[in-house]
């Protein structure tokens, strides 16, 4: 496989953000070129007040793709990260721990086998689609050690089939949506593939929302709960809509603070009983619809070994369980609940801690 595309990614400087949002610094290396390939130089041009730098240059390039050092990257444990960006890996080099035929396989885990102890030049790309046409006479195709990854999880649209069965896309973005607790260092934050993460300022909208969501139909007359319109419309979802559903369906990566996305959440679920006159009994399909997405990965991965909890229930005067199984006296709360306020009656677990304990986090 020989891959040919490879273009030295200039440095460029910031442009102004927008007004409800604001660029992150970068927080990892800038490229390196291969060792054995001497970089591209262009020619250096002018800056005009029409020919600006571009701040998501190189986001754009991620897309297609990028050739760098596997040092250049941060992993973790559900992916990489290059400059705060999600991407998976290809173009390994040929090498005695690498099986035959791996070269051109996409790799979505550092727990693959081939790519976990990878040290060497490599490929990165954020958008499974672009990185297959950059290189149309080098198909590229996912590792089964990380497609069966992406099955487990179990997660509706990762991946995406034609009629015959045959993978024709990973939605990366929608990969990076359910672990951006995990992939992303600050909040509220927005990402869209091919821009650069940005730092969002005003998360809701300023005034309290006096109508029903466009998707969930949810009527929550109170603050921090409908999502700010303006990024709404940037995101390509409908301007009256929740936070919960705007995680959901936006072509972009919505960050919020976990504390807010709960309360988001509970008001959500608290519309939800009043639309149904009772509360829910125990179901993973009212789990799924009404925990944060940050929460989902964790849901799916419990579906497969416990049974259906309750949603937000009090446990405590002060201690909010987002899922409970009472007559089994166990709970699994938010991260930042205190110590002294947990009943003694119930077994706990903290969100980061069963999500180290199943593999869905880093130490």
């Amino acid at each position: 496989m020989k891959l040919t595309n490879f273009q030295q990614i200039p440095k460029r400087s910031p442009q102004v953000p927008q007004s409800i949002l604001k660029a992150v610094p970068a927080c990892s290396h800038p490229p390196h070129t291969s060792v054995n390939k001497s970089p591209i130089r262009r020619p250096k041009k002018p800056l005009s007040s029409i020919d600006k730098p571009n701040r998501n240059s190189l986001a754009v390039a991620i897309q297609s793709g990028i050739q760098l050092d596997s040092s250049d990257l941060d992993k973790l444990a559900c992916g990489w990260r290059y400059r705060c960006i999600p991407v998976f890996v290809f173009g390994l080099e040929q090498s005695s721990s690498a099986q035959e035929g791996s070269f051109g396989q996409i790799h979505i885990s550092p727990k693959c086998p081939v790519a976990s102890n990878y040290q060497g030049t490599l490929w990165a790309s954020s958008d499974y689609s672009a990185a297959g046409k950059a290189f149309p006479q080098d198909p590229l195709k996912p590792c089964p050690h990380c497609l069966r990854h992406l099955y487990s999880l179990n997660i509706a649209e990762l991946v995406r089939k034609d009629r015959f069965g045959n993978l024709t896309d990973i939605d990366w973005l929608n990969y990076a949506r359910y672990f951006s607790s995990s992939i992303f260092d600050q909040y509220p934050l927005f990402w869209k593939n091919g821009e650069r993460p940005q730092k969002v300022r005003a998360l809701f909208t300023t005034d309290t929302a006096e109508y029903a969501c466009a998707i969930c139909q949810c009527h929550v007359k109170a603050s921090d709960w409908a999502l700010n319109p303006e990024l709404a419309e940037r995101s390509g979802i409908p301007r009256e809509i929740c936070l919960l559903c705007a995680e959901r369906r936006a072509r972009a990566v919505i960050m919020a603070p976990p504390q807010a996305a709960l309360r988001a959440a509970t008001l959500r679920y608290e519309s939800l009983t009043k639309q149904l006159g009772s509360e829910p009994q125990a179901s993973w399909a009212i789990a799924e619809q009404v925990v944060p997405a940050a929460w989902l990965p964790l849901v799916q991965k419990l579906k497969t070994l416990m049974g259906p909890p309750k949603v937000f229930q009090l446990i405590s005067p002060k201690v909010l369980a987002v899922l409970c199984w009472p007559s089994m006296g166990r709970a699994i709360i938010a991260d930042n609940a205190k110590e002294a306020t947990i009943p003694q009656n119930y077994s706990i677990w903290r969100k980061a801690q069963i999500e180290q304990e199943l593999g869905l986090r880093n130490p």
